[in-house]
């Protein structure tokens, strides 16, 4: 089971669990509401912190809009990345749980598994699906369990160019060495900037994102084979995690990389010289740093960095699937996605017909790197392993395991528990 590239079809763009209540779960009085029927939607945060527009306040619009036009009431609730996958599985056990939801990869297998999630391919036309980029991503463990509706997003490497410059240093770093190098002028020409900045301090696995999978893909490391078996545990594996140790035992990293939450923030701050963002986030940095990007970090074998692969889904005990799929796509139309694309996060578009808007510098990046995208791949109990796994790294950074035994002990506690 291979990590699934996206790239082919990002270029062409170019240019959730949940839970098992649904529509019609609870009382017949919780389903209407006025003679309106009720639905409800889970969405993640995407919207910076100073932003214009909330993410509440995005959703809240368009529902309200979509609730005139089918006589319906949707009630929308934005879950905070850090509990989002908590709050899934607490409602599989309860009526509180969404009838649309939003899930990345790594959330599938298990709720696949357990039956929770509805195979939506019936009630989309050939036409429709047609349009969209990358409806057969949706098809997993041979359902079409999801639909695509962020894909895209690509970590890249962004870089302060005032203060490379500084540091005599004239482009942004390619690969693992030259990344050393810049870090070591950088510390030497201004000791008050960070060199290089990751967020070992967050307390979500998806930082790994970020600041593990590009370096452990560019070293050849293969998350899972292709029968399922976890396969982190390899000389691959091992180099990448102590490339990344190595970063914090030179210095490169500064110690409170083990308490920080948050890259972004010290990077508009120009508190830090580089780091690795998401490219929507990227964008938010604004006119206040002189900001360039390198969209990959070679490491010994080849160059690969994470890509988001997330969709929305239905949850099996909805009693009105006909109207949860209605909500998918009019969520997944043009006209929404464009406007959530603009005003809420940039990304490139998931349907034929919708236009990229987005940043001019990002359209070479998505149509020429396709290649050299990855997203995580699906299997038993991953979600668990990526927490499992983060953890054990966060416990290397403060000198407290090896990266041998980081690897070692991830992977027999999944195959003890989780396989």
């Amino acid at each position: 089971m291979k990590q699934k590239k996206v790239i082919a079809l990002l270029a062409v763009a170019a240019m959730t669990v949940g839970l098992f209540s649904g529509c019609g779960s609870g009382s017949g009085d919780e389903k209407k509401s006025g003679g309106k029927e009720k639905i409800t939607l889970w969405m993640p945060t995407f919207a910076a912190t100073d932003a214009k527009v909330t993410d509440e306040e995005f959703w809240g619009e368009k529902m309200e809009a979509f609730g005139k036009e089918n006589n319906c009431e949707v009630k929308v609730e934005i879950i905070p990345w850090d509990n989002y996958e908590e709050k899934y599985l607490t409602g599989t056990t309860s009526d509180d749980g969404p009838d649309v939801g939003y899930m990345y990869m790594e959330m599938f297998y298990d709720y696949i598994d357990m039956g929770a999630l509805t195979d939506i391919d019936e009630y989309f036309t050939d036409e429709e699906k047609e349009n969209y980029l990358y409806y057969e991503l949706g098809n997993i463990q041979e359902g079409q369990y999801a639909l695509p509706v962020v894909v895209g997003n690509p970590r890249i490497l962004v870089a302060n160019m005032d203060l490379l410059k500084e540091a005599g240093i004239d482009k942004i770093p390619t690969n693992w060495d030259e990344l050393v190098s810049a870090c070591k002028k950088i510390k030497e020409s201004n000791p008050n900037v960070a060199p290089f900045l990751q967020d070992w301090g967050n307390p979500h696995y998806g930082s790994l994102n970020e600041i593990y999978w590009p370096y452990f893909w560019g070293a050849g490391g293969e998350i899972v084979d292709e029968e399922g078996n976890l396969t982190i545990d390899s000389k691959k594996g091992l180099e990448a995690t102590k490339f990344l140790y190595s970063l914090k035992e030179q210095g490169i990293l500064p110690d409170s990389c083990t308490s920080n939450d948050d890259v972004l923030q010290p990077f508009k701050n120009g508190e830090a010289a580089m780091a690795v963002l998401a490219s929507s986030n990227a964008l938010t940095v604004g006119d206040k740093v002189n900001w360039d990007f390198q969209p990959l970090i070679e490491g010994p074998e080849k160059a690969q960095t994470f890509v988001a692969a997330d969709s929305l889904v239905m949850f099996e005990k909805c009693e009105n699937k006909e109207l949860a799929a209605k909500l998918m796509k009019y969520i997944t139309s043009a006209d929404v996605m464009s406007d959530f694309h603009k005003t809420v996060s940039e990304q490139p578009p998931i349907t034929k017909d919708e236009t990229y808007s987005g940043d001019e510098r990002f359209a070479e990046l998505f149509s020429d790197y396709g290649d050299n995208f990855v997203s995580l791949p699906v299997f038993k109990g991953a979600s668990s392993l990526y927490d499992t796994l983060y953890k054990n790294l966060q416990s290397m950074m403060l000198g407290e395991m090896t990266p041998e035994e980081v690897l070692k002990q991830t992977t027999e506690y999944y195959n003890t528990n989780l396989k």
